[in-house]
């Protein structure tokens, strides 16, 4: 309940030894809570005699009343923003009006919201998982980390050529660092060729996350890619996740970057670069991130970039003692058994034929595919035991080795896997996608006991090691129905 301006005159004037009076009687005798009298003569003491006059009780950010004409500037802007190649929601519509009429003519994010959905212009997206269950990390600096990844796109030509876009993202101000298209599949010549270009422009960052992909980090399997060897005579340490959201800003930036190349229609790869330098401004200099929340206003890669504290570029090169170290000991963890081939050091890696198989694929002109990090399984065999190179899991969770169909887990079903043959004759499975090692059987292949018919489960075979083996399930070891006489 407010107080009455003469009660206020009265706290205002009160002095409890002139008075002769205790705080408490007076606020009995005026019909006020202590709290009250102690909050007056606080403002009474900030303010002086003007505190006596309580402050307005009007909103500070009074209501805006928005028109049809209002409405109908959200639409254009809207279909302005798809025209263009941009993102159109709530968001990219409030800012693009902001930067056009001006805040005061500008509605709400939620009142555009509410529009669009009375409009029906809200596209219907399944259930998808909260994003407060993922885990999201950021770096600091600037030039801390930087995020690198490859995308296949399709040209808008007869023949619908393929062409690869190297996409490159500075982890703290999601600045866009480089971003080139190339006409070869993914290899580690021209991911090197991009990376040389944004160092001349922007420096070197500290650390490189890619995924698995043999044009980037191959550590995973026990060898250096050429392009972490690179990467470390830069002074700058290769890095690699586990799962696809590691890369999740580059990811979503290549979503970002397809649809600004779909509503221009390129079909060569001439265009396709000429509209990446558009993309690139507009993505940095105009596009605010909503990632860059600064107070109460979202800001531009560009803004973020510049304003930002900013890691020392490295200045000398990696030990190569110490990054071979680093390979052994991830083995090590994960795969005791490959180590004893891995101690001979960095230079038996470098001049393996497995670290160059990346530029060996651009220089053969080997057309691009959907997964260009992974080509297709072959029958080709480097060890006398005829196991493949590479594998296909079947879509029931079997790989064929040496004769036997073995069930490894539907968990993997329709992977892919890398294969070698250790000199103690152990036969090392890796998943193609993050470089893992799976499973491994000693060869010969020796089962424990062999079941009547259906699969044979990993688990009967002598001496396997598997990261994650799969349950024994009598009944699909059963023997197989017999057919039905013909009558």
């Amino acid at each position: 309940m407010a107080i009455p301006l003469h009660k206020r005159r009265k706290v205002a004037d009160f002095d409890p030894v002139r008075d002769g009076k205790t705080v408490t009687q007076f606020c009995k005798e005026l019909g006020i809570s202590r709290q009250t009298y102690h909050n007056i003569k606080s403002r009474l003491a900030q303010k002086g005699r003007a505190g006596i006059v309580p402050d307005s009780t009007a909103p500070k950010n009074p209501i805006k009343k928005f028109n049809e004409a209002d409405k109908i500037a959200v639409v254009h802007a809207r279909q302005e923003l798809m025209e263009q190649g941009l993102d159109y929601g709530p968001w990219s519509i409030y800012y693009f009006l902001f930067d056009t009429v001006g805040p005061d003519s500008t509605p709400s994010r939620s009142t555009i919201a509410s529009w669009l959905h009375e409009l029906g212009f809200v596209d219907a997206n399944a259930r998808k998982r909260p994003r407060s269950s993922y885990k999201r990390f950021a770096r600091d600096l600037v030039g801390e980390l930087w995020q690198i990844d490859g995308l296949v796109y399709r040209l808008f030509d007869h023949a619908h050529t393929h062409v690869t876009i190297y996409q490159i993202i500075d982890d703290a101000s999601r600045f866009d660092v480089g971003t080139t298209a190339f006409a070869l599949p993914e290899n580690g010549t021209d991911a090197r060729a991009v990376l040389a270009a944004a160092f001349a422009a922007y420096g070197k960052p500290q650390e490189i996350l890619s995924d698995n992909g043999d044009a980037f980090a191959t550590y995973h399997r026990g060898f250096l890619s050429a392009t972490e060897t690179w990467l470390a005579s830069q002074g700058v340490l290769a890095i690699a996740g586990f799962a696809p959201t590691t890369q999740g800003k580059d990811e979503r930036s290549h979503r970002t970057l397809t649809q600004f190349l779909d509503a221009r229609h390129p079909v060569s790869l001439a265009e396709v670069n000429t509209y990446l330098a558009e993309y690139r401004q507009v993505y940095n200099e105009r596009r605010r991130h909503q990632s860059l929340l600064v107070g109460k206003m979202h800001i531009t890669p560009r803004q973020a970039f510049d304003t930002f504290p900013k890691a020392p570029s490295p200045q000398h090169p990696l030990d190569p003692e110490q990054v071979w170290a680093r390979v052994v000991a991830y083995n090590q963890a994960h795969n005791p058994q490959a180590v004893s081939e891995m101690l001979n050091g960095p230079a038996e890696a470098a001049t393996s034929h497995e670290a160059c198989t990346d530029d060996m694929a651009a220089l053969q002109g080997i057309p691009p595919t959907d997964t260009p990090t992974l080509t297709a399984p072959t029958t080709n065999s480097t060890n006398h035991w005829g196991i493949p190179d590479q594998l296909c899991v079947s879509k029931d969770g079997v790989v064929r080795v040496c004769g036997f169909g073995l069930y490894i887990g539907l968990r993997f079903k329709n992977r892919r896997l890398y294969s070698t043959v250790t000199a103690e004759n152990v036969a090392e499975f890796y998943t193609a996608h993050d470089g893992e090692f799976l499973f491994s059987v000693p060869l010969p292949i020796t089962l424990s006991h062999r079941p009547p018919g259906g699969q044979i489960n990993i688990n009967l075979v002598e001496g396997m090691k598997h990261r994650q083996p799969p349950r024994m399930n009598p009944k699909l070891s059963k023997p197989r129905p017999k057919r039905r006489p013909q009558p």
